[in-house]
């Protein structure tokens, strides 16, 4: 493990040769593709401007595979490259590093997107976007090439398992049962959260509860939801991005901070109330403003995106 490690360090020291102001700051740019803020943001794109559907389907999968990841760092305890070679770091970057969180999100991101869109120029921007991601972790010196490339490898895995299981195969008395879904998704978090969750675990373990409950909601009230004209999506990008905002940063202020008591309680209550809002709150308010249409004429074609 050793002489992979010193072999990965060369690798950095060689590829930061050159190194240029134009080119830090073209990676950082990069990199960011990669982190929450980024998420946060082009998730909620999806579902409200581009594809319901969609979004959620390579949300859910993207959650799944922050979770795994964060267990998987734990398991490993890998140390990251500027901990051998301090000099090398040009980013703050915290935990464990294999495998990359960015590599592995990436490929299941832009991975399902391709698999979803089979469109020609979608294909080879993920490809780029995968590339370019991995790439930059290891320029900024966060990130062994071992890393990345587990996290590709365990990103594709997710992927591959997601879409055999997850996805393809149909739960038929779920798709009726609001009582049974509401049991299943209130029932996960409470068996997990007694264990000591890293935050990672705890984020995607809210979201996707939050998810799972606004979805229920959304097949109840919505059932069909169809952006409207450029303008409006527009609008109801914009209006959804500030409700997040409201959500994200005024829960942080009000709830517990991290070294108060209840944290983790707070911290999985902001996420919950987030992954409600994306999925069902600010859907509902779109149609309520006129901003989206709601079709309800579609409930065969729904029936298969049931949970």
């Amino acid at each position: 493990m050793d002489n992979i490690l010193q072999w990965g360090i060369q690798c950095i020291l060689i590829i930061q040769r050159l190194d240029s102001p134009v080119l830090h700051f073209l990676f950082r740019v990069i990199t960011s593709l990669g982190d929450e803020p980024f998420y946060l943001i082009f998730f909620p794109f999806l579902l409200w401007c581009i594809d319901f559907y969609l979004g959620i389907k390579v949300g859910i999968i993207f959650l799944l595979s922050v979770s795994i990841n964060s267990g998987l760092k734990e398991m490993f305890q890998q140390p990251r490259p500027f901990v051998l070679l301090p000099e090398i770091q040009k980013i703050s970057a915290s935990g464990f590093g294999f495998p990359s969180g960015h590599a592995q999100s990436s490929m299941v991101v832009w991975g399902s997107i391709t698999y979803l869109k089979k469109q020609i120029w979608i294909r080879n921007l993920s490809i780029l976007f995968i590339l370019s991601i991995g790439f930059s972790r290891i320029y900024l010196g966060v990130h062994f090439p071992t890393d990345i490339l587990g996290g590709w490898i365990f990103g594709g895995l997710i992927l591959g398992v997601s879409y055999l299981i997850f996805l393809h195969v149909k739960i038929n008395y779920l798709k009726k049962n609001t009582l049974l879904k509401l049991i299943i998704v209130t029932i996960v978090p409470l068996i997990l959260l007694p264990f000591q969750l890293s935050q990672d675990m705890m984020s995607s373990l809210a979201s996707l509860t939050g998810i799972g409950y606004g979805l229920i909601l959304f097949q109840s009230f919505i059932v069909e939801i169809k952006p409207g004209k450029w303008f409006q999506r527009f609008f109801s990008f914009l209006i959804g991005i500030i409700g997040i905002g409201i959500i994200y940063l005024g829960l942080k202020f009000i709830l517990p901070s991290e070294n108060e008591s209840f944290y983790q309680f707070g911290r999985f209550l902001r996420y919950l109330v987030l992954g409600v809002w994306i999925s069902f709150g600010a859907p509902w308010l779109f149609i309520r403003l006129g901003i989206a249409c709601q079709n309800r004429k579609q409930n065969k074609k729904v029936e298969g995106h049931a949970l």
